[in-house]
């Protein structure tokens, strides 16, 4: 079923290796802006990483609209039937008046196709929170308290330097501390962004398509 739902959806292939080398290769001293939509977590502007449309995001959303499927001929039985379409020599107006006719015969309206399309970017806006806060509990965990404790060290420094002779191997010790957990925090904060990022565009790609089939279906099918 999901192989069959995901072939209804566009999923672009937008990165390449110069991509994912650039994402890894992320500098501390550049900031990355952040759009407001979709809802997301304002991380560490330590590193500078793209999102991608990924597929396994792509999947585990669609598996979630899988899994909340209406019984019954609704939206997404109406965008399998513009998609076997798809090839037909005929402009799009006539793709979708066509798909209407069809589903027409089985006693679907327009008012249930908006109503269920409407529903399902429901689904994947509650995906999207259940993401923000996931994302939210793993910076807090792995990164912001890493910083605290960067901090913690260099405080502990400061003040084992004004006993040079006797906490030199003290302060070195500490110092390696903060070496590890600096890469320890940017490479985490890397990751974390890089994933919220995947999320964020494979969100707005698949969302788009749900919404641009609900300004089309207002558009041909009235």
């Amino acid at each position: 079923m999901l192989k069959n739902l995901k072939s209804l959806f566009v999923v672009q292939e937008e990165e390449t290796s110069e991509a994912k080398q650039a994402a890894t290769n992320a500098k501390d001293d550049t900031t990355q802006e952040k759009d407001s939509t979709p809802q997301q977590v304002t991380l560490s502007a330590s590193t500078n990483v793209s999102g991608v449309v990924d597929t396994a995001i792509i999947d585990k959303l669609l598996q979630a609209i899988e899994k909340n499927n209406l019984e019954g001929f609704d939206y997404l039985e109406y965008k399998k039937s513009l998609k076997a379409l798809e090839k037909m020599p005929m402009d799009e107006a006539t793709k979708y008046r066509s798909a209407f006719a069809t589903a027409s015969t089985m006693g679907v309206t327009l008012d249930k196709l908006m109503e269920t399309a409407n529903f399902y970017i429901g689904i994947l806006d509650k995906e999207n929170k259940e993401f923000t806060g996931t994302v939210k509990g793993q910076f807090n965990s792995k990164v912001s308290g890493r910083e605290q404790d960067i901090t913690k060290f260099n405080d502990i420094i400061l003040t084992k330097s004004e006993q040079i002779k006797q906490l030199t191997e003290e302060i070195a010790k500490h110092q390696e501390q903060i070496a590890n957990l600096k890469k320890q925090v940017e490479e985490d904060n890397s990751k974390i962004q890089k994933t919220q990022n995947d999320f964020n565009q494979s969100y707005a790609h698949l969302k788009s398509q749900f919404e641009d089939d609900v300004i089309k279906m207002k558009k041909y099918l009235k």
